[in-house]
């Protein structure tokens, strides 16, 4: 760290030359290359995947996303007057440059329109995937359709391609509120303008050269679309975070009267060391998603890890040279009638607050522990699935067309289940018709379409629509129940051989799939990071208070995340309805939050580390240590929730979750846990906090945190 303190401020402008270029070449690359960001689930060996990927060859002109035009009226539609409209309509609609072919209401084959023939829809089938749709060309899709709205008519489009057109703020929108309320943040924190700017110019910096890169690596690694955003929701937190926490040790040592120089060494060879460690810590979380050997995680836990990296990295070279070149200019342009406070001044507060825990450790340690506990209850009844228009936000066209789609064909048409018949060695008709009649005599199917060839005659595709709604328990049951009871009985009665499809299936296999190697992925994460704190703060015990207590967090802000969204507690503020966790969320979760979470561990341990070194007195460390750092935890913090918080409004349920999760897991941890929890239990523990036994002592290297 010294020599990169040195470095950074001896060739202060080289460092920032070199950043600038970063950003103008790894962007020029990326703008180059373009990305390749994909809403694909690969699950590589389960059922739902062959089904997906024997259809995609079967079915070709059917690769593009596809959307309904779902018409509603209060007289039929099959009314010479309607119809005539509604043909015209779908005339129009074909003859956008992006729409490959249409399937009419009217044509039988489709079974498209309901029983009272109110209610109908068209498909329209695009030649690209939503992604990669000119966002312009959507639009005028869906203008082309409301014009033919009329008193009698209601009109309304659902899918993919439509959400991405009518999506809410952009990430760009978000981040910017992010900067804004991270400035308000430090502002408050350092009374001074310069002091404010400098994190926020290197997070900028960070995140531009962090997002081109994500985009650089989405072409060669699989990337789920909703992986750039949580990168820079990620990098953003972090970066400002890591920042905040070495120009506050810069200004401590500034305000002690030490040199520029000497307070940059400082800053980098003590909050720089804890920056660096903390960082690795969140990359080993990410990177610990391979473990699970999904293409579709491990890309994102890359894309999150390079954020990380990059906002660590420029918080070790780039924020040092900015400091060279400010020196003692950093509390310039203070703010009126705010006080600039000393680390003792300010720590008064968190010195009584820790005083009073140490007074009554076993008190405090207790009752915040059964308070995290009962945050935690929401969590045994967690349901994991995936969201789909249904949770949409009432007044949208997606969610209207969604619940007109259940009002005219029942609750499961939004979810059908496929079923592919290998008939390659049978009677394909008779063994297709003798499947469905078995299927249809199930109490749980709706309707069963006809059977539909594929193209080179091996397989049957058999369209079923479960009276359940695709997000509903029973509609999961029902497919056990097909693959475990149905389909063995259809083969056994057909020799046909079943495997059942769809995007309910998918995710309903997502999630088994995720299940059975959550507990690999979490020990691997939880094993390795106390490997590094063990090495880093010589101890057994700091390492296991610092696993249990993040599970502890991570699973109160689990709870909280099932009581919002699943139990619709949040359903009047962010206007989605009430569903199912996503299957991915909860392993996602994870792995931000172990990471993010032994930041704030490092950071305070590491203080404490320190005044123990200095003392050997346990009370005084904790008290010092608490006292020192609970400021700009909080600031810290602080910025954490504002920052994962802006990003909830951008209207996508998947990060909503992820926001709301993130910000509510940082908040209990700056709060119950770092403020209370570990206090109480490092007061508890005494001396007993930095004990390792000799044995492994000889066998760890030696690496420090502190001079």
């Amino acid at each position: 760290m010294k020599f990169l303190a040195d470095f950074a401020h001896k060739r202060r402008w080289v460092v920032v030359a070199l950043w600038l270029f970063a950003i103008v070449g790894v962007g020029g690359a990326a703008q180059s290359a373009g990305t390749a960001f994909s809403s694909s689930f690969e699950l590589p060996d389960t059922e739902s995947s062959r089904v997906q990927e024997i259809l995609s060859k079967q079915f070709p002109a059917q690769r593009g996303d596809s959307t309904q035009i779902v018409i509603e009226s209060q007289s039929q539609l099959t009314t010479a007057e309607n119809q005539a409209t509604i043909e015209t309509l779908l005339a129009k609609v074909a003859t956008s440059p992006i729409v490959d072919s249409i399937d009419s209401p009217f044509d039988p084959r489709f079974a498209a329109l309901s029983s009272d023939q109110r209610i109908g829809f068209a498909t329209v089938h695009f030649n690209d995937s939503a992604q990669e749709l000119p966002k312009e060309e959507i639009n005028k899709v869906i203008d082309s359709a409301k014009s033919f709205e009329t008193t009698d008519l209601k009109i309304n489009l659902s899918g993919a391609v439509i959400k991405l057109a009518n999506a809410a703020p952009s990430v760009k929108t978000s981040e910017m509120v992010a900067i804004l309320a991270a400035f308000l943040v430090l502002l408050y924190t350092f009374g001074s303008l310069v002091a404010t700017m400098v994190p926020i110019i290197v997070a900028l910096f960070a995140l531009a050269v962090g997002s081109a890169l994500v985009g650089l690596a989405s072409n060669s690694i699989m990337m789920a679309d909703f992986a750039p955003i949580l990168a820079s929701l990620v990098g953003l937190g972090v970066g400002i975070d890591y920042a905040l926490f070495i120009v506050t040790r810069f200004r401590r040592a500034i305000h002690e009267g030490k040199t520029v120089h000497e307070s940059i060494r400082i800053a980098l060879t003590t909050s720089g060391r804890s920056v660096l460690f903390a960082g690795i810590i969140v990359c080993i979380s990410m990177l610990g998603l391979f473990t699970i050997g999904l293409s579709f995680l491990s890309g994102v836990g890359v894309a999150a890890a390079i954020s990380v990296t990059v906002s660590m990295i420029a918080s070790l070279t780039l924020l040092p040279a900015l400091l060279s070149i400010i020196g003692k200019n950093i509390d310039r342009l203070k703010i009126p009638f705010k006080k600039l406070h000393s680390e003792e001044e300010g720590g008064r507060s968190w010195k009584k607050w820790a005083d009073k825990i140490q007074a009554h450790p076993v008190r405090w340690a207790v009752s915040s522990t059964l308070v995290l506990l009962f945050i935690c209850v929401p969590v045994t009844q967690i349901r994991l699935g995936a969201s789909d228009s249904g949770n949409d936000a009432v007044g949208t066209t997606t969610r209207q067309a969604y619940d007109t789609l259940a009002k005219g064909f029942g609750p499961g048409f939004n979810g059908p289940i496929t079923m592919l018949a290998d008939v390659s060695n049978q009677n394909s008709a008779d063994s297709a018709q003798i499947a469905i009649n078995m299927i249809k005599s199930q109490p749980e199917v709706a309707t069963v379409l006809p059977a539909i060839p594929t193209q080179d005659g091996k397989y049957q595709l058999i369209t079923v629509y479960p009276k359940s709604s695709p997000q509903s328990e029973e509609t999961n049951d029902f497919i056990t129940e097909l693959r475990e009871d149905v389909i063995p009985a259809i083969q056994k009665e057909t020799g046909v051989t079943f495997q059942v499809g769809g995007i309910v299936a998918i995710f309903k296999d997502f999630g088994d799939v995720l299940t059975s190697k959550l507990l690999n992925f979490i020990l691997t994460v939880v094993i390795l990071s106390m490997l590094l704190l063990m090495i880093l703060f010589r101890s057994i015990l700091i390492p296991i208070k610092a696993a249990a207590m993040n599970l502890l967090s991570i699973c109160a802000a689990f709870g909280v995340v099932v009581a919002g969204f699943q139990w619709g507690w949040f359903e009047p503020i962010f206007g989605t309805s009430a569903g199912p966790i996503e299957s991915f969320l909860p392993i996602m979760l994870f792995a931000i939050l172990f990471g993010l979470s032994m930041d704030y561990e490092v950071f305070l341990v590491a203080r404490i580390h320190e005044e123990w070194m200095k003392s050997k007195d346990s009370k005084e460390s904790v008290s010092k240590g608490l006292a020192a750092t609970g400021s700009i935890i909080t600031a810290a913090a602080a910025i954490m929730i504002v920052v994962f918080m802006a990003f909830v409004f951008l209207g996508e349920r998947t990060i909503q979750l992820f926001g709301v999760g993130l910000a509510v897991a940082v908040l209990i941890d700056a709060t119950i846990i770092r403020s209370t929890l570990v206090p109480s239990l490092m007061q508890l523990a005494g001396k007993w906090n930095w004990y390792l036994p000799s044995a492994i002592e000889k066998r760890l290297p030696k690496i420090r945190l502190e001079e």
